[in-house]
C-alpha cells in the first residue's frame, strides 16, 4: 500500500504543528508507525507528521544504512547549538525534484519526549543534526526550498504556492 505525502505547493505544509499531550492515544501510536512506513517507502531519513497530514509536533528519523531503527521525537526543542555551521543542499520528500541550499548547525542539543513520554536531552552531529533541523522546520511550517543561499526567506516560493493552491481550491469543488 502506497502512502501519499502532502507535497509542495500544498499550503497545509505551512501550518505550525501543535504540541502533543501524553499519554499517547492509540491513534497517535498508529500515526507514528504509519510515518515510519511512509518514510521507508519513500527512501527518506526523516519525516514529520505534517507531511502525512497531521499537525502534531512529531517527527521520526533514521540515518542508518539498515533503515530499520527509527527514532521518535515528540515536542522537540533545540536547547543548544554549535557555533559552526555548514551550508549544503537538501532535498525533501514533500518537494520532489526540488532542492534548497540551507545553512545548518553542525551540532545541536535537543530536548524531546519519546513514545512513552520519557524526556530526553541528547546531542546530535553532522547528518543527524541536519536532519533534525530540517524536520523541526517542517513543524514550524518551513521548507528547505524556502532558503536563499543558505538563509531562510519566507517569501521565496510564496507566489507560486498561493497561485497553485488557489487553482486547486477552485477545481476541487
Amino acid at each position: 500500500m502506497n502512502i501519499d505525502l502532502v507535497e509542495y505547493p500544498d499550503v497545509f505544509l505551512r501550518n505550525i504543528s501543535k504540541e502533543v499531550t501524553f499519554p499517547l492515544d492509540d491513534k497517535t501510536k498508529r500515526l507514528i508507525k504509519w510515518m515510519a512506513k511512509a518514510m521507508y517507502q519513500n527512501l527518506g531519513i526523516g519525516l514529520a507528521a505534517i507531511q502525512i497530514g497531521y499537525e502534531l509536533r512529531i517527527f521520526i528519523m533514521d540515518c542508518t544504512r539498515a533503515q530499520n531503527n527509527y527514532q521518535v521525537f515528540i515536542n522537540p526543542k533545540i536547547i543548544k547549538t554549535s557555533d559552526e555551521m555548514l551550508t549544503d543542499y537538501e532535498g525533501c520528500l514533500s518537494a520532489p525534484g526540488k532542492q534548497g541550499e540551507v545553512k545548518r548547525y553542525l551540532r545541536i542539543t535537543i530536548n524531546y519526549k519519546n513514545e512513552e513520554g520519557e524526556e530526553h536531552t541528547k546531542t546530535f552531529y553532522n547528518l543527524e543534526a541536519r536532519c533534525i533541523q530540517h524536520e523541526l522546520d517542517h513543524l514550524d511550517g518551513k521548507l528547505c526550498i524556502d532558503y536563499e543561499k543558505g538563509e531562510y526567506s519566507r517569501d521565496k516560493h510564496k507566489s507560486q504556492t498561493m497561485v497553485e493552491s488557489d487553482f486547486r481550491a477552485k477545481f476541487d469543488t
